[in-house]
């Protein structure tokens, strides 16, 4: 595995007592996202057509989107070049526009039902630039939209809903567009699905949850001390509402980076309503440059100690310190947490968290015995917006 799991600051009750309940979710069919193989080389001969775009802008909604603003780290020369639309607001539209102008562009529409009436809403804005549709419905509104003005499709399997897309052309397209190694990020994501059913530690990670869920805790808190994974924070989000918040039951999910969310919501988490669980994530390593201040040999003073005392260790021991204090206070105070911590952060550790989140979702929605790909309160909201539009 591509990360450790601790559970030993959980609490009781053990996974043990529903040993038999996990086994059973582990022998479960595997979910669809979990055995497709996406084709690298056709999705990267599809990218190599706009090998020279200086821009991409991207439109899409929810699981189209999420997983590619997670992938972003991994390019970080496209960082101020890669513009994700997934707002209709025209001010930031129009900005967008502003800051294309004159360059080379590509615009990239993605909607698995190619029915979604804000991506196409979106695109109207974007009119006379190269564009590339992804869908898994070439008949669709965007589909014959894309055949209209010659625009090349690109297909993506339908029975893979959005959330649960991330090895599909859906985010593995623009990604390899922005010259992401595609093929390693899909390697790391079936070692997740691989080691989901065949390790026992992301199955006892999601029982533990559940149990904690059990007993009063309806809010699940994830601090995420790494830049690296933290731009997954809105695909953790969605995957744990969509997945499996419904028929009641479910959790809020508190998703944001650390050592930030120590200034706001940990607050709430330790001083307010005791309805929550904490799951860390972190990043082993304790690289990066040495703490040592210049002009620090006077009397500036931090506390009661002088600045010129403190330093000599790394900005990754300074993060480690931050987590850890955190989890110390948690310890104090016996509330529940659990903790993963990544080994690195390359294409293929990144690849691994999707996956891992993936099952870790999937898994949550079995526990709860609900449907892991359904979002009926989503779709009927879509369907109220449409019929508002008309009125128009």
């Amino acid at each position: 595995m591509r990360c450790s799991v601790s559970l030993a600051d959980l609490g009781q009750p053990a996974v043990d007592t529903i040993s038999d309940m996990l086994e059973g979710i582990r022998r479960a069919e595997r979910p669809a996202y979990s055995v497709f193989e996406p084709d690298i080389d056709a999705i990267e001969s599809a990218a190599s057509l706009h090998k020279d775009a200086e821009h991409l802008i991207v439109i899409g909604n929810g699981g189209s989107v999420t997983t590619l603003k997670g992938l972003s780290w991994l390019a970080p020369k496209w960082e101020g070049r890669l513009h994700i639309i997934d707002t209709l607001d025209p001010s930031y539209i129009s900005r967008v526009r502003s800051r294309i102008d004159g360059k080379r562009t590509l615009v990239m529409a993605v909607s698995k039902s190619g029915k979604n009436l804000n991506v196409l809403e979106s695109l109207t804005a974007f009119r006379g630039l190269p564009a590339m549709v992804v869908t898994s419905r070439p008949r669709s509104p965007l589909g014959m939209l894309a055949k209209a003005n010659g625009w090349k499709i690109v297909e993506v399997p339908d029975g893979i809903g959005g959330r649960f897309s991330g090895r599909t052309a859906s985010a593995l397209l623009p990604a390899a567009v922005m010259g992401i190694d595609i093929k390693a990020v899909s390697s790391g994501m079936g070692e997740a699905y691989e080691a989901a059913v065949k390790e026992k530690d992301l199955l006892d990670l999601s029982g533990g949850l559940y149990l904690k869920e059990r007993l009063g805790s309806r809010a699940l808190f994830v601090p995420v001390y790494s830049r690296a994974y933290s731009g997954f924070n809105p695909l953790v989000t969605q995957l744990l509402h969509e997945t499996l918040s419904k028929e009641r039951k479910g959790l809020t999910a508190l998703c944001f980076e650390g050592p930030e969310v120590q200034h706001h919501t940990n607050q709430r988490v330790l001083d307010g309503p005791e309805d929550v669980m904490t799951l860390f994530v972190t990043k082993k390593g304790k690289d990066g440059s040495t703490v040592q201040w210049e002009g620090a040999e006077g009397d500036i003073m931090l506390g009661e100690r002088a600045l010129s005392e403190i330093g000599g260790y790394t900005l990754g021991e300074a993060l480690r310190c931050e987590y850890e204090g955190v989890m110390t206070h948690m310890r104090d105070e016996k509330m529940p947490f659990a903790h993963i911590q990544m080994e690195g952060e390359g294409p293929s550790d990144i690849g691994y968290y999707i996956g891992m989140w993936h099952y870790l979702a999937y898994f949550f929605a079995l526990l709860r015995r609900v449907n892991p790909f359904d979002q009926p309160a989503v779709e009927k909201a879509k369907e109220i917006g449409q019929e508002l539009r008309l009125k128009h």
